[in-house]
C-alpha cells in the first residue's frame, strides 16, 4: 500500500473538514461511506427508506437465541481476491469469523435433478450421456469433447438464467463443439477423467470465450467466481459486518424515511421524503445516494442532465429469489453432504447446505432455492405461501425427508425483484444487448458520475455488480470525490479515481488509527 501521510492525503484531496453529507441508504455502501467520511472529519447523517439497515445484506435468524440457525437471504459469499471487503472484515474485528464457503460442484455427494433423473454429483458423467443425447450421439467429436461439452452445459444450466442457457445451446450447435475439438482438453479433466476444471480451462483458453456470444462470455466471469474453491463466508452471519459498521459510526440512522423526490441545485440538493405519512423537505449541502436506480426511477427527479437520466432509467437489474428452510435436523449429513449445493431443477435451481455447524438442539437450515433471472421472476410472482409450497415440493424430489411431518419448522424467503427498496437482485453486465464489454465500463462510470453536489455509490456504480466489493469500492471513490470537491460556479468535469486512491484512503485511516493507539 501507498505510504502517503495524513498531511499528504489532505493536500491530495484538498480536504475541507466539516462538510455535511446526507447519505441515502443504510446498506454496505452507505455505511462504509459514513465510516470513512467521519474519520476524515466530516458530519454525516443517514436516511433509510425501509424499516431496517443492511440493504441486500440480510441474515435471517430462525430464533432469538445467540446460537439460532440462520440463512443468508442476501449476500453470502466473499471471494478471496476481494480485498476491499476483506479489509473491512479485518478492520472491524471479524477476521476470526472467516471460513470457507463450500460452493456448487464442490460437494460430490450433492445431488442433481435433470428432467426427473436424480443422481449424485459424482455419478454425473454416466448420467450426462443419457441426458444430453444430442451431444453424445454426435460422432464427429471425440468422447472427451462430448463429455467436456456436457459438463459445461450442466454448469451453465445450474447457475445461469434461461436466456444464457439458450445462448450456450445455440453456440454449441453452431461452432463451440468445433472449438472444443480443436483444443487439448486432457489437462482439464480430473484424474479419473470424469469431471472438469472449468477455472483452469477458461484461464488458459481465452480463444474459447472469444468465440462465445458476448452475453455468455461475460457471464462466464460470474460462473468462475461462483464455482471458485476460494470463496469465504462469515461464520455467524454476514450481517455482523453491518452491525460492526453501525456500531463504529456516530452518524444517526433514520429508518422509514422514503425519498420521493430529488432536486439538484447548483450548490445543494433538495429532498422530499415521507415519514409516518407526512411529506417533508430537506435542503442538503452534499448528498451521497446509494439507492438502486431501479428505485430511483420511480422518484421525481429534477436538475439531472439527460445522460444521467438515461443511466438511471436504462440500468438493467436482474431479479433474484431465495427461499430458506429451518429444518429439525441436518438430514443431508447422513448422506455425506457437508456443504455445497444440489441442483434441484424445475425452477428451483440451486439448493445450498450450510458449511458451518449449528447447535443441533436448534435444528439447521438449508437455502432450499436460490434463483436468478426468469426462474426468480416466476417464483417472485407467487404468493409467499405458494412459493414455499412449490419449493418444498420440488426439493422433496431430491430430499424426500423434508416431507416428513415436523421436519420443516419454518420458512423465510425474499423476492428481491419485488422488494420495494431494491426492485432487483443486482445490476447485470451480461444482458442480451451488451454488444461490447466496454459498454459495461461506460455504464457503471456513468452510473457513478455526480450531479453537482449529488454523488452516487452502490454495486450499480462499480465493475463488481452483485458483490460487496463493488458497493465498497464505489463508496470509497465517492468519499474521495466528496472530500475533494470544491464548490465553484462554473461547471467542471468530475474525474473518477483509481484503485491507488482507494489504497490511500484506507492507508490514511490505518495511520490515523495507529497514531491514536500510540
Amino acid at each position: 500500500m501507498d505510504t502517503t501521510t495524513m498531511l499528504d492525503m489532505c493536500k491530495l484531496a484538498n480536504i475541507q473538514k466539516g462538510k455535511r453529507i446526507t447519505i441515502l441508504g443504510a446498506g454496505i455502501a452507505g455505511l462504509v461511506a459514513a465510516y470513512e467520511l467521519e474519520r476524515l472529519g466530516h458530519e454525516v447523517d443517514i436516511m433509510e427508506g425501509s424499516p431496517r439497515v443492511g440493504g441486500r445484506v440480510w441474515t435471517h435468524r430462525f430464533g432469538n437465541s445467540p446460537d439460532a440457525p440462520y440463512a443468508e437471504l442476501g449476500a453470502m459469499r466473499i471471494p478471496s481476491e476481494h480485498q476491499h471487503t476483506l479489509h473491512y472484515v479485518n478492520e472491524l474485528g471479524l477476521a476470526d469469523k472467516l471460513c470457507k464457503f463450500v460452493t456448487v460442484f464442490e460437494e460430490q455427494n450433492a445431488f442433481m435433478n435433470i428432467e426427473g433423473n436424480v443422481f449424485r454429483m459424482k455419478d454425473a458423467p454416466r448420467l450426462l450421456q443419457e441426458r444430453y443425447q444430442g451431444i453424445f450421439t454426435d460422432t464427429r467429436y471425440s468422447e472427451k469433447t462430448r463429455l467436456f461439452a456436457a459438463w459445461l452445459k450442466t454448469i451453465v444450466n445450474t447457475i445461469s438464467p434461461g436466456n444464457l442457457r439458450e445462448s450456450l445451446d445455440s453456440d454449441l450447435k453452431s461452432h463451440l463443439m468445433d472449438e472444443l475439438e480443436r483444443l487439448d482438453l486432457e489437462p482439464y479433466f480430473s484424474e479419473d477423467g470424469e469431471t472438469i476444471d472449468l477455472q483452469a480451462f477458461i484461464k488458459d483458453n481465452p480463444s474459447f470465450r472469444a468465440r462465445c456470444s458476448k452475453a455468455l462470455d461475460m457471464f462466464l466471469s460470474d460462473i468462475l467466481v461462483e464455482t471458485s474453491h476460494d470463496l469465504l463466508q462469515l461464520k455467524g452471519g454476514m450481517d455482523q459486518l453491518i452491525q460492526r459498521l453501525v456500531a463504529s459510526i456516530k452518524a444517526p440512522i433514520q429508518c422509514n424515511q422514503k425519498i420521493v423526490a430529488m432536486r439538484v441545485r447548483p450548490d445543494h440538493v433538495e429532498l422530499d421524503y415521507l415519514e409516518n405519512g407526512q411529506l417533508h423537505t430537506r435542503r442538503c449541502d452534499y448528498v451521497l445516494c446509494t439507492i438502486p436506480f431501479s428505485v430511483m426511477r420511480k422518484m421525481e427527479l429534477e436538475g439531472f442532465d439527460s445522460r444521467k437520466l438515461e443511466s438511471i432509467h436504462n440500468t438493467i437489474y436482474c431479479p433474484a429469489t431465495k427461499v430458506a428452510f429451518h429444518t429439525q435436523q441436518a438430514f443431508w449429513e447422513q448422506q455425506g453432504i457437508k456443504g455445497g449445493a444440489s441442483f434441484s431443477g424445475d425452477g428451483v435451481r440451486q439448493t445450498y447446505y450450510p458449511s458451518v455447524k449449528f447447535n443441533p438442539e436448534r435444528g439447521s437450515t438449508m437455502l432450499a432455492s436460490y434463483t436468478i433471472g426468469d426462474d426468480a421472476l416466476r417464483l417472485g410472482m407467487m404468493s409467499e405461501q405458494q412459493r414455499h409450497g412449490y419449493v418444498k415440493n420440488v426439493v422433496s424430489k431430491v430430499h424426500p425427508e423434508i416431507q416428513t411431518p415436523g421436519m420443516v419448522l419454518d420458512v423465510a424467503s425474499i423476492a428481491w425483484g419485488n422488494y420495494e427498496w431494491s426492485a432487483g437482485g443486482c445490476t447485470v453486465h451480461w444482458s442480451d444487448d451488451m454488444s461490447d464489454e466496454s459498454n459495461h465500463t461506460i455504464s457503471y462510470l456513468e452510473a457513478a458520475r455526480p450531479q453537482n453536489t449529488l454523488f452516487f455509490a452502490g454495486e450499480h456504480c462499480s465493475k463488481y455488480p452483485a458483490w460487496l466489493q463493488g458497493s465498497i469500492e464505489s463508496a470509497l471513490e465517492a468519499v474521495y470525490d466528496i472530500v475533494s470537491h470544491q464548490p465553484i460556479k462554473k461547471a467542471t468535469t468530475n474525474k473518477r479515481v483509481t484503485r491507488k486512491t482507494h489504497a490511500k484512503i484506507l492507508q490514511t485511516n490505518q495511520r490515523q488509527q495507529a497514531y491514536q493507539v500510540a
